[in-house]
């Protein structure tokens, strides 16, 4: 809900704002984004133990997905790749090829997390850190 919270005003400043856009696929794109950050937050909260750690971490990868070109083979192995590629879509007025790429890839993205997500903690909380072995004597 929070993420939808923030994406409804920067949707409706591009359709204030901005002329000649694909105002559902500008939707698309940012709701991709909520979805996919969701479980993207949740592993990198799983697997980091300290909150600075996983803050550098995803600024790292949000980073790295801004350098990187969109169309190289590196590109969309990052998480928000998807949104990327609607909002191409979008904008630019490409080809409907833009926008099931993304569509696609957000699903894959979102579904491969949430598994991780759901193993990670399956894994957590089948451990005993309270019982200890002890060798026999």
């Amino acid at each position: 809900m929070l993420g939808l919270a923030i994406a409804v005003p920067f949707f409706l400043l591009t359709v204030f704002d901005t002329t000649n856009l694909r105002y559902a696929g500008i939707a698309v794109a940012m709701l991709c984004c909520v979805v996919v950050a969701a479980p993207f937050g949740m592993l990198i909260g799983a697997l980091l133990p300290r909150e600075l750690e996983g803050t550098l971490l995803l600024l790292t990868v949000v980073a790295m997905q801004m350098l990187l070109d969109p169309a190289s083979s590196g590109a969309k192995l990052t998480p928000f790749w998807s949104s990327r590629e609607i909002a191409t879509w979008a904008v630019d007025h490409v080809d409907d090829g833009y926008l099931a790429r993304g569509l696609l890839h957000g699903l894959a993205v979102t579904l491969l997390l949430t598994v991780t997500v759901a193993g990670v903690f399956s894994v957590r909380l089948r451990r005993r850190r309270h019982l200890h072995h002890v060798p026999a004597a």
